[in-house]
């Protein structure tokens, strides 16, 4: 017998949203605080992080080489079973990289597995994508291995 769907709540909609309004803000405790403590997070040209001290690294890192200056779910989808949900959902961002150079403009996706634990909803696995041919928004990829390289020499 197979769990059904419910399709009628969007119990994480808060969560979405304030995870949006983080990024835009480029607050890392609260992006960090919506993941479980085991949460797996997969981004593009980069290694799998592993937990929240991974995740807080990660995010330090990314603010120290770019500022979010839009960031806009473009189309978004949520299938709840039961403690588990579900969303995937496509983005445009645009993000000013901090030690000069043009803005870069992306459109991607995300895919997300969120986990009820109590009453509260948080981020299990995650992982995201650029749609965009590689060397239109992979610069930023690019921006953030060349500032890392940089970084360890010092």
């Amino acid at each position: 017998m197979s769990a059904k769907p419910l399709v009628h709540t969007d119990p994480i909609a808060a969560y979405h949203q304030r995870f949006i309004d983080a990024v835009k803000s480029g607050d890392i405790k609260t992006i960090v605080s919506l993941y479980t403590d085991t949460a797996v997070f997969m981004p593009p040209n980069d290694t799998s992080l592993w937990g929240l001290k991974e995740l807080e690294e990660w995010h330090q890192e990314y603010f120290a080489d770019f500022t979010v200056s839009t960031f806009a779910e473009t189309d978004r989808e949520v299938t709840v079973l039961e403690d588990w949900a579900v969303e995937r959902w496509s983005y445009m961002v645009a993000i000013q990289p901090l030690q000069g150079g043009e803005r870069i403009r992306d459109d991607g996706r995300f895919l997300v597995i969120w986990k009820r634990e109590g009453d509260v909803w948080k981020i299990s696995q995650a992982m995201f994508n650029s749609m965009r041919p590689i060397g239109a928004a992979t610069t930023r990829f690019l921006v953030r291995l060349k500032n890392r390289s940089e970084r360890n020499k010092l």
